[in-house]
């Protein structure tokens, strides 16, 4: 598994994937970074760079 950048499941913007079929590839969703859409992060990719968003839960 590749680096989550930044720490993304502890971000107050992060929502867990709650499908099984969906958190097979995907550890969840930002929804503050493409508002108001949301990103879906993937598990073994991570996203690049850095998130002006990140606030800690």
């Amino acid at each position: 598994m590749a680096k989550i950048v930044p720490d993304c499941q502890n971000c107050k913007h992060f929502s867990k994937a709650l499908d099984p079929e969906i958190s097979k590839v995907y550890i969840g969703a930002c929804m503050k970074l493409e508002w108001p859409y949301a990103i879906n992060i993937p598990k073994d990719d991570g996203i690049e760079g850095e998130c002006g968003f990140f606030e800690k839960k």
